[in-house]
């Protein structure tokens, strides 16, 4: 296993020895607001505490955000436990794995909504900017009895700003660049909230624009195109009686990509275009002492457009000679993909109290998704032939168009059951009935239990069973051409669905917090790429279900507050898997990833700071090829110089390791080598 480098391994022993030596004088009443405990609703769709909840669930704040330089959901969640971005997708797409499962399982939503996916089936993490959110609740391990399809590996809801009862706003500006001085960035991010009267509001924008980069330069593919996103969201409540609270929002994301790809053909510029639009309205309504049901209605769009064109439209030449003749084709090439996808929900939940120790949560959920794919590839062939009788050009243009379209819907019944009747045990047990219109109906149970075994220590455990239904993408689209392959849909795919053993034990004494989870998944009728073929050289894959996979590992999490001042974090997950049907290792699946974070606050100085070491361990990319893993190190520092304004400034990547070489261009982390930045916030 790759454990911490060297280097690393120097600056986290300075952290501990300059800590203890500033928690000698320390009383345990110096930390009584170090273990706050966050209120999560994702869970289990009701409000608890993360100490009264049997799941592993992790909440990053707006605070932990902002304090990691982040500029969107992909460079978050590489800095959160057991997420993994490391995946062989086309497009320059960041993506999440939770617990060594393919992102597919991974269910992501954006204010309990489904995030829509693009290009290839894939939702683009990059896509929503870090601006926009105020929380992201994280819940390893099933989530179908809940939430369905998608869920396998565990649930990521980014929670966007909401309303506030006092008036607050903020301005952050920033900009960086990395060390060759490549990837100049600017971005601003700007929000407001309040009320007047019984109408709460909060709006905020974003905008951020990131320079090209290419540490690569063996050829002219960039490493890192040109992005820019520009956001902006809203939220409203209104207090329409004492019982009744209607609320609503608006989250809009366009984001653009322009930069070089290399392929067999040629070199190509690539641009990218996409919109995104989610809005949503519904009633809070009180219908006892302690039971309340909500409506909640929303419509989700999606748009994708791609341009590759040959280099600034030189053709490609090619020649050859016979029989005296020598022929010279130049072909120019244009290809235009597009995607479009819409997505409607309705969910109604009543959640109430019955014989004082059962909560119960009762919903439905009704949603529609209909995706539109369309291709076109021009090309234009100047044939040129010389030493023949009938020489001169010919041009030939050859139009090549593909559409497709097609829509499902499914009906979801959940119930679930928190139960306390058993004191100090506490059981939560659920199930949710699914009905897909192309796969068929599906069954959901999980329970979890916790038990407090003293005032320090507690156990949980947990058992879950989940699926994921096929994509439009796989059941109907596919795509006649990638970088590589042809990739064709298959209309008779069916479920991956799957088991999830956890057990886990919490520790908390003080200063000092630990937990240990041990957990195991199993995948049964695995969706993957199958090769039937090959058409003028090009492999043909087809999706199908052809095996069963199993992932399995251990979480360990500790924080202790060092001094006043100083505490350390480490998170350490170490992880196992398996094609059960050829006894391989699963590809992209790290044996170790690592997060440890020193924090340092002083606000007699009114000074803050962090560093963080990232590490990967190694993993394999191919049935024989194992590569080695990498450590980032990443730092900031924030300094308050007014009332309501801090200047900040921080480096990612600081031993400019190359972490992306192994991976592929996928602008992961590292790909731009030692990135600067620094910038100022403001708050009303």
């Amino acid at each position: 296993m790759n454990m911490l480098n060297s280097r690393s391994c120097r600056i986290l022993m300075t952290a501990v020895i300059i800590g203890s030596a500033n928690s000698q004088a320390l009383a345990a009443d110096d930390f009584t607001n170090w273990t706050a405990d966050e209120i999560v609703i994702t869970a289990t769709r009701t409000e608890n505490p993360v100490s009264k909840l049997p799941m592993a669930v992790e909440v990053i704040t707006r605070e932990q955000i902002a304090e990691s330089g982040a500029l969107n959901l992909a460079d978050v969640l590489a800095e959160a436990e057991d997420v993994n971005a490391l995946e062989p997708v086309n497009g320059r797409i960041g993506v999440a794995k939770l617990r060594g499962l393919d992102s597919s399982l991974t269910l992501v939503l954006i204010d309990g909504y489904r995030l829509q996916s693009g290009f290839q089936g894939y939702s683009d993490l990059r896509e929503i900017p870090a601006g926009m959110i105020e929380r992201i609740e994280i819940v390893r391990g099933s989530g179908s009895a809940l939430y369905g399809s998608d869920a396998v590996g565990g649930v990521i809801n980014v929670i966007t700003r909401k309303p506030t009862k006092e008036l607050h706003g903020g301005l952050s500006v920033s900009g960086g660049g990395s060390r060759y001085g490549e990837a100049g960035t600017v971005e601003s991010d700007g929000w407001l909230s309040g009320s007047a009267g019984k109408l709460g509001y909060v709006v905020a924008g974003t905008y951020y624009n990131r320079d090209r980069y290419d540490r690569d330069k063996s050829d002219l593919m960039t490493d890192g195109d040109d992005r820019r996103i520009a956001s902006g969201s809203a939220s409203l409540t209104y207090d329409l009686t004492p019982g009744v609270k209607l609320t609503g929002g608006i989250v809009y994301a366009d984001n653009s990509l322009d930069g070089i790809r290399t392929q067999t053909s040629g070199d190509f510029d690539r641009w990218v275009d996409s919109d995104r639009l989610l809005v949503h309205v519904g009633a809070e309504i009180k219908t006892g002492e302690e039971s309340n049901l909500s409506l909640q209605v929303a419509r989700s769009t999606y748009d994708w457009s791609s341009l590759m064109d040959n280099l600034n439209g030189v053709p490609v030449i090619t020649s050859s000679t016979a029989s005296g003749t020598t022929t010279t084709t130049a072909t120019t090439t244009t290809t235009r993909t597009k995607v479009s996808q819409d997505y409607d929900q309705f969910d109604a939940r009543w959640t109430g109290r019955f014989a004082d120790h059962h909560r119960l949560t009762a919903g439905v959920e009704y949603r529609t998704e209909e995706r539109t794919d369309s291709g076109s590839t021009v090309t234009t062939k100047v044939v040129t032939k010389t030493g023949a009788v009938n020489s001169g050009p010919t041009t030939m243009v050859t139009p090549d168009k593909t559409d497709s379209s097609h829509d499902v819907d499914n009906l979801g019944l959940y119930f679930q059951d928190e139960f306390t009747g058993l004191k100090p045990l506490s059981i939560i047990a659920g199930v949710r009935y699914d009905d897909h219109s192309d796969f068929g109906s599906e069954f959901s149970p999980k329970v979890a239990a916790l038990l407090p075994i003293s005032s320090h220590i507690k156990l949980r455990a947990s058992y879950g069973e989940g699926f994921r239904a096929p994509s439009i993408y796989e059941l109907c689209t596919g795509s006649l051409t990638t970088k590589k392959s042809i990739v064709q849909s298959n209309p008779n795919l069916e479920a991956e669905t799957s088991q999830t053993f956890e057990i886990g034990s919490d520790y908390t004494n003080g200063r000092f917090k630990a937990s240990v989870t041990a957990f195991r998944n199993e995948v049964r009728n695995m969706i993957s790429q199958v090769q039937i073929g090959v058409d003028n050289g090009i492999p043909v894959n087809q999706y199908q279900n052809i095996s069963r996979a199993m992932t399995r590992g251990i979480e360990i999490n500790a924080s202790m507050k060092l001094s006043s001042a100083i505490s350390i974090s480490d998170r350490v997950s170490f992880l196992d898997s398996e094609d059960m049907s050829t006894g391989k290792v699963l590809l992209y699946v790290p044996d170790i990833a690592n997060v440890f974070r020193l924090d340092y606050l002083n606000g007699r100085l009114a000074l803050k700071g962090n560093i963080r070491i990232i590490t990967t361990g190694t993993q394999h990319v191919s049935d024989i090829e194992k590569i080695s893993g990498y450590t980032l190190v990443n730092g900031y520092l924030s300094k308050r110089v007014a009332r309501n304004t801090e200047l900040f400034v921080g480096v990612d990547n600081l031993f400019n390791d190359d972490a992306n070489a192994a991976y592929g261009n996928n602008e992961g982390s590292g790909a731009m080598g030692t990135y600067y930045y620094g910038g100022l916030n403001f708050k009303l």
